[in-house]
């Protein structure tokens, strides 16, 4: 089985990906579709969802979920609402309203079922990555292991997309932030001698945003706003300092795929106008095998959540929960207690998959598939 600073705006592209879904979910004169009956005729995982004990922390929605390989540690995230909540306009720059501030994070060991309490963890400029050591994200970093923190080297650069970890380095992408269209450039960090370099990112200038994804051994670098004849992804080799001009498909162009599954690239994508599909490519020279969504997991009304590891890939909406092993989709039971329209953040703790509950009625649930 194959699967895997602070952002100012949201990729138009993914906005617009968003509301064809929901336009998608609608049948003709408006009416949502009603959810199919699940599992469908998907066969059904014989392992049962475990709810995950009280953790010691605030609550929160959408936390960081990152697998050290012996605990899941849970960081960041969004507090409980506290403010009067706003109705914003259609494309309308609305605030969002005032959240508890997070206190503490933890270390839940899926094993024994048990947690350690941890008190840092909770503030990232951008997305983080796991050196087997330090959580990180080039700018400050957290050590789980002391429940220490700590500055890394300064940068100038604007940064978006979530750093990635080489074994060696750690690797940012980021711009000037002189505005649209600008130059992207790479920024690497050894956290063990403290030495940092940069290197110009190639291809023309492009938007501001961008996305990142290690696969096994180059970050691939997907760029926005380019002219259609440039290449959008951008592999670089850290090892021999080089870059390659990527070919792939258009689902996975534009990035952020799932990631990465130890072969390939995967992301969610279109079949006939719909979401319907996953796409797996292979960078190494761009072929393509997407596998159906399977009818039970209809998602037309929202994006799916996909959940990607090495060996390891769920998809799922609500309380339903797809494992693909293969090109055969297992169903997982139905998550108890979760609505179709409510939203779980998923991640893969080894042989197990967590699902954290982001409405802060309960802390989650965990599943083993060994």
């Amino acid at each position: 089985m194959r699967p895997t600073g602070m952002l100012r705006r949201r990729d138009v592209l993914a906005l617009g990906a968003v509301g064809a879904l929901a336009a998608c979910g609608e049948q003709p004169g408006g009416a949502p579709t009603s959810p199919s009956a699940w599992p469908g005729d998907l066969p059904t995982a014989t392992g049962t969802w475990q709810e995950i004990p009280d953790a010691p922390m605030s609550a929160r929605r959408t936390p960081t979920l990152t697998w050290t390989g012996t605990e899941l540690l849970v960081t960041g995230g969004v507090g409980r609402v506290v403010g009067p909540t706003v109705t914003c306009p259609p494309n309308a720059l609305c605030e969002a309203p005032p959240t508890e501030p997070l206190e503490g994070s933890g270390a839940f060991d899926p094993a024994t079922g048990t947690w350690r309490a941890l008190t840092g963890g909770n503030w990232f400029h951008h997305g983080p990555t796991w050196t087997g050591r330090l959580l990180t994200d080039g700018w400050s970093w957290f050590d789980p292991a002391t429940d220490a923190t700590g500055r890394a080297p300064e940068s100038d650069l604007l940064v978006y997309a979530p750093a990635a970890w080489s074994g060696a380095e750690v690797l940012c992408v980021g711009t000037d932030g002189s505005g649209q269209p600008v130059p992207h450039t790479l920024w690497a960090w050894d956290p063990a001698t403290g030495a940092t370099r940069t290197g110009r990112v190639p291809g023309p200038d492009s938007g501001e945003t961008c996305h990142t994804l290690w696969a096994g051994d180059e970050l691939l670098v997907g760029l926005t706003m380019l002219p259609p004849e440039a290449p959008t992804v951008q592999a670089y080799d850290p090892v021999a300092d080089a870059w390659r001009a990527v070919s792939m498909g258009p689902a996975v162009q534009l990035l952020p795929p799932g990631g990465w599954d130890g072969e390939r690239v995967v992301g969610l994508g279109w079949a006939e106008a719909e979401l319907a599909q996953l796409d797996r490519t292979d960078p190494t020279d761009g072929t393509s095998s997407p596998v159906p969504l399977p009818a039970a997991l209809d998602g037309r009304q929202t994006v799916p959540d996909l959940a990607v590891a090495p060996d390891r890939v769920a998809v799922g909406v609500g309380p339903r929960y797809a494992v693909l092993d293969g090109d055969t989709w297992t169903a997982l039971p139905a998550l108890p207690g979760v609505g179709d329209d409510e939203r779980v953040t998923t991640a893969w703790a080894g042989d197990r998959l967590v699902a954290w509950d982001d409405t802060l009625r309960r802390t989650g649930w965990w599943i083993d598939l060994g």
